[in-house]
């Protein structure tokens, strides 16, 4: 017989997920209609990931997550990490993600100056009951144009997760210039991106871009290509769009490029992913 936490945790899932089926998020949710693993996954920014059916396995900085239906996982700082989608016995796997801009995330800062962050903890497993009321309001303004009302939401559920303690994003670091880089691309990966791109939104030279990313262990070019695979994966996930098409629309002409590209980067291949016939 099922638990008393059990049956809350089912209506609570129910509940967001009737919430998201009638708002423009809908279109946004992750769907794995087999289990896969995805290896080298950046995230770029703090993320809230919730499994709707089936569960989610976090591999990264050297520890294991595992979150279920009625749970939240939070990355509170930018890192890298192999992702493995697990859907149940009755359903295919279905996921939301919401990332958190480093605007939003300074701004909580700015507000939770006391509060005392956990040091070293990178990932948080939750009570999705936690931040409910938090991620309702974010869905009731689902398709509002006005930034600084998002923007809103997305502090409230900042400032949900640090009431619960939940605030270890307090102490993350500011993005990387690499990260910088993917983030943008990412905002248009079929775009023609070239230095003076970045020169200009940066405010720097290509001598002192080419030194950075240097530094960083990385070059433009592998930067602008893990973005657009980064973003290929994303709308695999998401629609029901052929390979071939997610290939296009990301500036692929070689299909069979794409798929060489997408295998090194993740380690298989995007028809593994995809959830079109």
């Amino acid at each position: 017989m099922p638990s008393h936490t059990d049956k809350q945790s089912t209506q609570v899932v129910q509940q967001l997920t009737a919430a998201l089926e009638k708002s423009s998020f809908a279109a946004s949710a992750t769907v794995a209609l087999h289990r896969y693993r995805l290896h080298a996954v950046a995230c770029d920014m703090p993320l809230l990931m919730i499994p709707l059916a089936g569960t989610k396995r976090f591999h990264a900085l050297g520890g294991t997550w595992e979150c279920a239906t009625g749970q939240f996982l939070m990355t509170h700082y930018a890192m890298q990490a192999d992702i493995e989608n697990i859907p149940d016995d009755a359903a295919p796997y279905r996921a939301w993600a919401i990332p958190f801009p480093w605007d939003v995330v300074n701004m909580a800062r700015s507000l939770l100056t006391g509060a005392e962050p956990t040091q070293g903890e990178a990932v948080s497993v939750g009570d999705l009951s936690i931040v409910m009321e938090a991620l309702l309001a974010y869905i009731s303004d689902a398709d509002t144009t006005d930034a600084a009302q998002r923007n809103y939401r997305l502090l409230g559920i900042l400032l949900a997760l640090s009431r619960a303690g939940h605030c270890q994003f307090l102490a993350a670091h500011d993005p990387s210039l690499s990260a910088r880089i993917r983030l943008a691309v990412s905002s248009a990966p079929a775009h023609e991106w070239a230095s003076a791109h970045f020169e200009d939104e940066f405010c720097i030279s290509g001598a002192t871009l080419r030194r950075r990313l240097v530094a960083e262990g990385t070059s433009l070019r592998a930067l602008i290509q893990e973005a657009r695979l980064h973003s290929a994966l994303m709308q695999l996930q998401v629609t029901r769009k052929p390979v071939k098409a997610v290939a296009l629309d990301h500036g692929y002409r070689s299909i069979p490029s794409f798929r060489r590209n997408f295998a090194e980067r993740f380690g298989i291949d995007p028809a593994e992913v995809a959830n079109s016939c």
